[in-house]
């Protein structure tokens, strides 16, 4: 078996966030090790875009090989490895029945030492069957972030009858007065389809009023 050592992995649920896009929030895991596997890129695109189940015999293979480092100790990982076509590589933890949980990309130098060195390395054949297939997100995390904050705070205003607050969110997002009050609500929330300038302006215009409440 092929290991990988002393990397960095920021795991989510769902298509995994690029490295510029981790933040101090997330929780990064530090990898002792963790094996690795060449695939094809089907394979791989299947691995990140999708939620897969995996046999029971791979989940035995890999099973308690990678190790975190945890406050000094050593801690193993149930169902964890590491894949690559060749040209990104991403890791992938599975539950006990097999299925894609939880997916994380890789900091973009360990990334470049660790397709240099599966250059050589043979392609295995993953034995899985694919369940989903996730949406792909041409968005940022952050306009991701600011969308759902602001659908979020258009539609508490909306249940909650907030004619004042609305007017404002109306305003600051389309930059005009209401000329037709009936239809507002429905205006700001379908004008998050496409996020524009005074979209994050009102989110930090409303992030930055909840940090003062503080």
């Amino acid at each position: 078996m092929i290991y990988v050592y002393d990397i960095l992995l920021n795991f989510n649920d769902g298509i995994p966030y690029e490295f510029f896009e981790w933040n101090e929030q997330d929780t990064i895991d530090h990898i002792k090790r963790a094996p690795l596997y060449k695939v094809n890129r089907m394979t791989l695109a299947d691995l990140l875009y999708g939620e897969v189940e995996v046999s029971k015999d791979f989940l035995t293979e890999i099973e308690g090989k990678t190790e975190l480092y945890d406050h000094g100790m050593i801690q193993k990982l149930p169902f964890v490895a590491l894949f690559t076509d060749g040209t990104l590589a991403i890791a992938v933890e599975f539950s006990a029945q097999g299925k894609s949980i939880y997916k994380s990309r890789m900091l973009l130098d360990e990334e470049e030492e660790m397709l240099e060195f599966a250059y050589d390395l043979k392609e295995a054949s993953l034995a899985y069957r694919v369940l989903s297939k996730e949406v792909l997100h041409l968005e940022t995390r952050m306009e991701r972030q600011i969308k759902h904050f602001l659908k979020q705070e258009f539609q508490r205003a909306i249940a909650e009858n907030q004619q004042e607050k609305i007017q404002y969110f109306y305003e600051e997002c389309f930059e005009e007065t209401i000329k037709k009050q009936d239809n507002a609500g429905e205006k700001i929330l379908a004008s998050l389809e496409e996020l524009t300038m005074p979209h994050k302006k009102l989110y930090l215009l409303l992030k930055n009023s909840y940090q003062l409440k503080k």
